[in-house]
């Protein structure tokens, strides 16, 4: 762990580890949970603790909803322009498929907010599904036909073949 440099005489310093959750994050997290595994709660850096355990959560809620953007995204490729469909957005579904899978296995508090940020989700897909397809964003419905399940459960289908494709 590194050194923390005292502060001058006279200047009060609220927690020895305020100084180390600036320098190293992660020696900082080591000191925090060598406090709580000892019980030396007095040892705690509250106040960055509250801070970066806060920050986690707003962390996890952002990817899952920025997951959630491209996926329904792709599946509202698929729906409307089934004909393009290419590898490369059946290979985008199965990833944010597995990728959310595992953010919820991992973090079941999500999974009672998940459709809540689906929905605030939505909107952003249809606008990059309107501008990827070129269809008019009012042509998308206005709320997603998928819950966050039925996203997750979506099957592709495999593209069609170049060579069916151009006959």
């Amino acid at each position: 762990m590194p050194k923390v440099t005292p502060l001058p005489t006279g200047t009060h310093d609220p927690h020895p580890d305020q100084a180390l959750y600036h320098q190293d994050e992660h020696a900082w997290i080591a000191a925090q949970v060598a406090a709580l595994t000892n019980g030396r709660l007095n040892r705690l850096d509250r106040t960055n603790l509250i801070d970066y355990l806060t920050e986690m959560t707003i962390r996890d809620r952002r990817e899952l909803r920025s997951r959630l953007v491209v996926l329904l995204l792709h599946l509202l490729q698929c729906q409307f322009q089934p004909g393009r469909l290419t590898r490369g957005w059946v290979t985008t579904i199965l990833e944010q498929q597995s990728e959310i899978r595992s953010l919820l296995d991992s973090i079941p508090s999500l999974g009672r907010q998940a459709d809540t940020l689906a929905a605030s989700a939505y909107p952003d897909a249809i606008r990059r599904a309107a501008r990827e397809t070129g269809l008019p964003a009012a042509r998308f419905p206005a709320t997603s036909p998928w819950t966050v399940d039925a996203a997750r459960a979506f099957d592709p289908p495999e593209p069609a073949s170049r060579s069916s494709r151009h006959q």
